[in-house]
């Protein structure tokens, strides 16, 4: 999860544009399109696809896994109607123990929504198939900036984010080249503590590969 500079991200936001060439990759997708075309969702420019400057922040996504055999397309849809579930009573945060047998039922609208095109060879592990570690990645990298959004349109200032724990189950291969959609919710949140949820989903709705984070904000400096 991106670590500091909350503060910034609105800014960011209105102050650079999305890819016209991403925008019309997605749309051209008729799938894709679904999700882009969709009254509840904006499109929005993705603060980890820009490197800052004279800093290594972001350099992974914005710079690394930002070329045509990586990932050469990632447009994030934030909900218009982006609100947080009611906070959960103290103490009744908890995490799933157990492995499940089935998928995470998503809300009707995630809170997120991000269309990534996956390129050739660049991120394989096996030939033809996403590296699990990449798909651990690009959850935490969302997850992370979902909740970053929420985040920063608390009241406070100054605050950061971070992952405390991620907890990935991999349900089917992620084959490249390819088009797939992330999407990532906030399950519950107590306090400090916010418990998301995300899925890598084909074109076919199935859930390729799921997490569980458990994400804590508060001031710059945060002990785990």
């Amino acid at each position: 999860m991106p670590k500091g500079r909350l503060d910034k991200i609105l800014p960011f936001i209105e102050a650079h544009s999305i890819s016209a060439e991403t925008l019309d990759h997605f749309a051209g997708i008729p799938w894709t399109n679904q999700y882009l075309s969709n009254p509840a969702y904006r499109a929005i420019p993705t603060y980890g696809r820009v490197q800052k400057p004279d800093s290594s922040e972001d350099y992974l996504f914005a710079q690394t896994m930002n070329t045509p055999t990586t990932i050469p397309h990632f447009l994030t849809l934030q909900r218009t109607n982006f609100i947080l579930p009611p906070e959960s009573p103290k103490g009744s945060i908890t995490l799933g123990t157990e492995r499940r047998t089935t998928p995470y039922r998503a809300p009707e609208y995630p809170d997120c929504i991000v269309l990534v095109e996956l390129g050739a060879s660049g991120l394989d592990g096996h030939s033809g198939l996403l590296h699990g570690g990449i798909a651990g990645a690009i959850l935490d990298e969302t997850l992370g900036l979902m909740a970053s959004l929420h985040l920063a349109t608390l009241s406070r200032t100054g605050l950061s984010g971070f992952t405390a724990s991620l907890n990935i189950t991999y349900r089917a291969p992620v084959s490249t080249p390819g088009t797939v959609i992330v999407r990532n919710w906030v399950e519950a949140y107590e306090g400090r503590k916010w418990v998301c949820r995300g899925q890598i989903v084909d074109g076919s709705d199935v859930v390729l590969t799921e997490a569980e984070a458990l994400l804590v904000s508060g001031a710059r400096k945060v002990s785990l």
